[in-house]
C-alpha cells in the first residue's frame, strides 16, 4: 500500500465483495465484515476513509524504517456523519515481531518482558541524554530488596542493607504506585524489620501492584527492587524523613522506574494480565509485499490526535502529588497499563504495539517549559550551547512544577514537603540555588510575590486560619489541597537594571538574612520557626477605589485571613519590586509596576515582626528618561518576616 505524509477523507460507494480483499468481523460495532484496503462493509450507505502515517518514521534512504497506518471509517447518515468509528492501526516494522502483535491469546507476560530488555538496551546504547545518573558522593537508598526466583512464580524476598551493594552500577527497578485509600497489607515497620531482613518476604503477603513488580523484576533479569513502603521504615518518622530526602538520588540512580499507572491502588495491579487486545495476523501471498496485522482501538479524545501523553494525562498515577518528583526524577519510566506497557525515557515515548512512537528533540528552554517535559533540566544543560538561563529556569519550570503539585491530591497534609523534597533537591543540583521553602534564595524578592486562590467548589480541605500557619511567607504553609497557587506576576521582566529604552527591574527590596529551621531532616520536615529579614519600603493603603489614576491590581488578602483592615481599612504593604514594561497602545508611555506584600504586625509595630495576609500590586506611567533611580512611596524599614 503506497503511504503518503498527509491525511484524506473520501466519501466512497461500497464495491462489490469480488473486489475486496482480507477481512475482519466487526460484528459488535454494528458491521457484518469490513474488508482492509478497500475498508467497506458489505452493506452500508456511504463510508468516509480516512487515514493518517504521521507516526511513521523515514531512514537515511527516505524509506519507512517504522510504518504504522492509522485508518478511520466514518459512518455518514444523509448529511450528518454517525457515531459508530472505528480505528484500525496496521504496523509494519519496528514493533511487528513483538508478542503483543502475535495473535496468539493468552499472551504471557514474560514473553513480553523481552520488548522491555529491548527498550532498555537500546536506550543504554542509544540514547545519550538517558545516561544522566547521580554523582557517585550521592546517598542512595538504605535499604532494597533482593529478589530471585527459585523456581516457576516462587521467589525469595529479603530486605537487605545497601552497604556492599554498588547501586550505580548494578541495575534496580523503582516501583512508583498509588497507595490509594486501603490499607497496605504489608510495609515494614519498627516491629518487622528484623523478620523481613533475616527471614524474608512472603510472595503470597504483598499486594498484587507488589506481586507483579517481582515477577516484572525477574522476567527483565533483575535482582534489587526499591518499594517505598517496604524500604523505608513507615513508623519510625526520623528513617522516613531521612529516605524521603533522597528521593531524586534513588529515582535519579534506579535503572527504570516501574510505574503501576492504571491502578487506583496497591492491588490494581501492573497490567500483567494475559487478556490482550484481540490481533488478526495477515500473510501477503506476494513476496514484494509485507506482513501486516490489524486491531480495533478506542477512539481517542481527539481525532487526529493520539498521542501517550493524552492516554496517560487522566490515569490515576497523573492525580498523585507524590508521584509528580518520581516522574521528574526518573530517567526511564516504564508505564504499567491495563492495555499494554508504555516504555518514556529522556529520548523516545513508545507504546508496546508501536502504535504511538514520538522521538524527542532538544528544544529552547522558552520552549521546552510548555511542555512540562520531565527531561526539561537535563536538556537545558545537555542541550543548545549548555547554558542555563536560571532565571527563566525558575520563574517558568520551577512555578509550572508547583501549579501541578498542588493540584494533585495529598492523602497525609504532613506530607506537603517531603513529597516536594526530591524535584526540590534536583532543582538546586542543576541551579546551584538554594532553597528557601518552596521559594529559592536567588530573585527571593521576586518569588515572595507568589499569589493564592481558593474555590470552596474545588477544594476540600479545610482552611486553617492564616495566624496558625508558619512561615506566612511561603506558599508551603497553606495545607495541600486546599489552595491554587500562581506564580509571581513577573511578565516578560528581565533581572538586569534597564538603559533607557529597555525594560525590567528597577528596584527591588533587599534580603538581609534567611534564618531556615528545620525540625528534623532537612526538606522532608516541619520548618514553622523560620524567617526572613528584609529591607525595604513600607506604606498604608487602602483597598482601590474604582476609579484611580493609577491602575491597581485587586488587594487581595490570602485565604483564611480573618482582619479586615481595621476601622479605616487599611493596610500595611510592603514593597518587594518594581519593573517596567512597554506600552500596550503606540504613543502611550510606559508603565512601572511595583509589587507589594500586604502583612501586619505581630506584636508592637517597633518590634519589626511581620506575616504576610496578602499581596497587591500598583501600576502607574514611568518616564524612562527620569532619575534612573526608582524607590517606591513609603518610609524605608528592616523587618522580620514570620
Amino acid at each position: 500500500m503506497a503511504m503518503s505524509q498527509q491525511n484524506s477523507l473520501v466519501p466512497v460507494e461500497t464495491p462489490s465483495p469480488d473486489t475486496a480483499n482480507n477481512f475482519i468481523d466487526l460484528e459488535d460495532g454494528g458491521y457484518t465484515t469490513l474488508y482492509l484496503f478497500s475498508l467497506v462493509p458489505r452493506t452500508a450507505p456511504k463510508l468516509g476513509i480516512s487515514y493518517n502515517t504521521d507516526l511513521s518514521l523515514s531512514n537515511a534512504n527516505g524509506h519507512f524504517s517504522h510504518a504504522i497506518v492509522s485508518m478511520y471509517l466514518d459512518h455518514f447518515v444523509g448529511k450528518r456523519e454517525g457515531a459508530k468509528t472505528f480505528f484500525l492501526y496496521m504496523e509494519v516494522g519496528r514493533a511487528f515481531n513483538r508478542p503483543i502483535w502475535s495473535g496468539l491469546e493468552p499472551v504471557d507476560f514474560r514473553s513480553r518482558s523481552a520488548t522491555i530488555r529491548e527498550w532498555l538496551t537500546e536506550c543504554e546504547t542509544s540514547h545519550p541524554n538517558c545516561w544522566r545518573s547521580p554523582k557517585p558522593d550521592v546517598q542512595l537508598a538504605t535499604r532494597i530488596l533482593d529478589i530471585q526466583e527459585l523456581e516457576t512464580d516462587l521467589y525469595s524476598i529479603n530486605l537487605v542493607s545497601t552497604k556492599g551493594i554498588d547501586l550505580y552500577s548494578r541495575p534496580y527497578m523503582v516501583l512508583t504506585h498509588v497507595w490509594g485509600g486501603v490499607e497496605l497489607p504489608c510495609k515494614t515497620t519498627k516491629s518487622n524489620i528484623a523478620k523481613y531482613s533475616d527471614g524474608g518476604i512472603d510472595f503470597d503477603s504483598l499486594p498484587k501492584t507488589f506481586q507483579d513488580a517481582v515477577r516484572l523484576t525477574v522476567a527483565i533479569g533483575f535482582r534489587y527492587l526499591w518499594i517505598d513502603s517496604l524500604c523505608i521504615i513507615q513508623d519510625d518518622t526520623e528513617d522516613w524523613q531521612r529516605e524521603s530526602a533522597k528521593m531524586a538520588a534513588i529515582y535519579g540512580a534506579g535503572t527504570i522506574t516501574l510505574s503501576a499507572t492504571s491502578a487506583e491502588d496497591s492491588h490494581g495491579g501492573c497490567g500483567l494480565s494475559p487478556k490482550i487486545e484481540s490481533v488478526t495476523r495477515f500473510c501477503s501471498t506476494d513476496p514484494g509485499r509485507p506482513d501486516f496485522a490489524v486491531k480495533k482501538r478506542k477512539q481517542p479524545p481527539y481525532r487526529w490526535v493520539d498521542t501517550i501523553e493524552i492516554q496517560l494525562r487522566d490515569e490515576p498515577v497523573r492525580k498523585r502529588a507524590w508521584i509528580l518528583q518520581e516522574q521528574i526524577l526518573s530517567r526511564r519510566i516504564l508505564h504499567a497499563t491495563y492495555s499494554q506497557f508504555v516504555w518514556e525515557c529522556n529520548s523516545i515515548q513508545e507504546r508496546e504495539d508501536g502504535t504511538a512512537y514520538d522521538q524527542k528533540t532538544y528544544l529552547p528552554p522558552d520552549k521546552a517549559w510548555r511542555t512540562r517535559d520531565r527531561g526539561f533540566p537535563q536538556k537545558i544543560l545537555d542541550g543548545g550551547n549548555g547554558k542555563l538561563d536560571i532565571f527563566k529556569f525558575e520563574k517558568r519550570w520551577w512555578w509550572d512544577c508547583v501549579d501541578d503539585y498542588m493540584k494533585r491530591s495529598l492523602t497525609r497534609t504532613s506530607d506537603q514537603y517531603a513529597a516536594l523534597a526530591g524535584i526540590v533537591q534536583f532543582h538546586q543540583d542543576i541551579s546551584g540555588n538554594r532553597p528557601i521553602i518552596g521559594l529559592w534564595e536567588r530573585h527571593l524578592t521576586l518569588h515572595l510575590s507568589w499569589k493564592v486562590y481558593h474555590d470552596p467548589r474545588e477544594h476540600k480541605t479545610p482552611l486553617p486560619d492564616r495566624a496558625d500557619c508558619r512561615p506566612s511567607w511561603t506558599w508551603m504553609s497553606f495545607p495541600h489541597g486546599s489552595v491554587n497557587i500562581s506564580p509571581p506576576d513577573w511578565g516578560e521582566l528581565t533581572v538586569e537594571k534597564p538603559r533607557v529604552g529597555d525594560l525590567g527591574i528597577v528596584y527591588q527590596a533587599k534580603i538581609l538574612n534567611t534564618d531556615i529551621k528545620w525540625s528534623g531532616e532537612p526538606l522532608t520536615s516541619d520548618p514553622s520557626g523560620s524567617t526572613i529579614n528584609i529591607r525595604g519600603f513600607m506604606r498604608r493603603m487602602r483597598k482601590p477605589k474604582p476609579y484611580r489614576t493609577a491602575m491597581h491590581s485587586r488587594l487581595r488578602l490570602d485565604p483564611g485571613v480573618t482582619d479586615e483592615g481595621g476601622e479605616c481599612g487599611e493596610y500595611d504593604t510592603f514593597a518587594l519590586f518594581a519593573y517596567v514594561r512597554s506600552p500596550v497602545l503606540i504613543n502611550l508611555p510606559p508603565t512601572i509596576t511595583t509589587a507589594y506584600l500586604v502583612v501586619q504586625a505581630i506584636g508592637l509595630e517597633e518590634d519589626g515582626i511581620y506575616r504576610r495576609i496578602g499581596e497587591h500590586a500598583v501600576t502607574e506611567d514611568f518616564d524612562m528618561n527620569g532619575s534612573p533611580d526608582y524607590v517606591p512611596e513609603g518610609v524605608q524599614r528592616d523587618i522580620t518576616l514570620v
